[in-house]
């Protein structure tokens, strides 16, 4: 791929003399090699970009490099991801087509560019999207919907009447559409379960991560918006939503009818309660306990979650607590000796 490529795909202006290197992928500065393109997302790696031997290096507008071939831009790292992507290999892991050894219903509908691979089986009704990526010993239960180019690596399931969006991944481990935690409970004290009747709804550009696990709704959907980023090992309840461009972290949990906004961020392991609101732009930080609503732009952490520098005050505040508790001890002498005096 020639460097003329790679400049016009980030937006940077392409240096003199260079637009016929060819480069061959991305690399770290200190591994990169002379057909190779590297990157500096901070100032302090600047020494490393001078000695690279990559052809040419991603840096921050304004901040170019002499004796180096730099294309400037106004995020390195995201220039990095950009151009990342365009060295990804994205051909089937189990060759073109269907695997002989898949079990692919009569009534699916796959597009003739979709590949499965070994052991997978593909239910009745199911429709398979052109360039989409299915691998081995997947199960995509009846009435599953997967847009074009969508991927589903190997071990996942996809239950029944699940709605994939164009160029969503779903990772290994990751069960999408299982029963919701639904019961009602009699006054012997015993669960009955509660059917779920609805599905779940993936739009298109998600990522799922390995052993996520995303349940069906009871009545409505729960619906993952567009670009939604989910990361490995997160539960997500029945009925949920969570808007465009949100990133959950490994470990998150989210209770059942709990409704996120759009662009919002939730660190890792933080567990939030059934039934709330999350605004627009909010952050919920690691291991936080949200309890209750909170408006957009909010920044919380802790449990239960408080402001975020309310929290961080608290916890200097704690931090102190040893000394404040001698000092407590001393001046509390000092009362009951001023006492014996009198």
């Amino acid at each position: 791929m020639k460097l003329s490529k790679i400049a016009e795909h980030i937006g940077a202006v392409l240096p003199d003399g260079c637009g016929d290197v060819e480069v061959t992928g991305i690399s770290s500065p200190e591994q990169a090699s002379a057909d190779k393109v590297t990157f500096i997302s901070d100032a302090k790696y600047t020494d490393k970009a001078k000695d690279t031997a990559a052809c040419a290096v991603i840096v921050k507008k304004g901040s170019a490099i002499a004796e180096k071939f730099c294309l400037e831009v106004d995020d390195p790292y995201v220039g990095y991801a950009l151009v990342a992507q365009l060295f990804e290999d994205v051909s089937p892991l189990f060759g073109a087509g269907i695997h002989p050894q898949a079990i692919v219903d009569p009534s699916a509908s796959v597009d003739k560019s979709a590949s499965i691979g070994p052991g997978t089986i593909v239910g009745p009704g199911v429709k398979i999207g052109a360039n989409c990526r299915i691998g081995a010993n997947c199960v995509i239960e009846r009435g599953v919907d997967m847009g074009e180019s969508a991927r589903v690596d190997s071990g996942a399931i996809i239950r029944y009447d699940t709605v994939i969006g164009s160029r969503t991944v779903i990772q290994s481990g990751a069960v999408i559409g299982s029963d919701g935690f639904g019961n009602a409970r009699d006054k012997a004290g015993k669960y009955i379960r509660i059917p779920c009747f609805s599905n779940v709804i993936i739009g298109a550009d998600v990522n799922i991560g390995a052993c996520t696990t995303i349940d069906r709704g009871n009545i409505e959907p729960t619906v993952i918006g567009n670009g939604v980023k989910v990361d490995n090992l997160v539960q997500i309840a029945h009925n949920v939503t969570i808007g465009d461009d949100t990133a959950v972290v490994a470990q998150a949990g989210i209770s059942g009818s709990t409704h996120i906004g759009k662009r919002v961020i939730i660190a890792g392991q933080a567990g939030l309660v059934g039934h709330l609101e999350v605004g627009d732009d909010s952050f919920i930080g690691a291991q936080a306990g949200l309890t209750k609503d909170i408006e957009s732009g909010s920044k919380v952490t802790g449990s239960p979650a408080r402001e975020f520098m309310t929290m961080r005050r608290i916890d200097a505040a704690c931090n102190n607590l040893p000394d404040m508790q001698r000092e407590v001890k001393a001046l509390r002498a000092e009362v009951d000796a001023l006492k014996g005096n009198k």
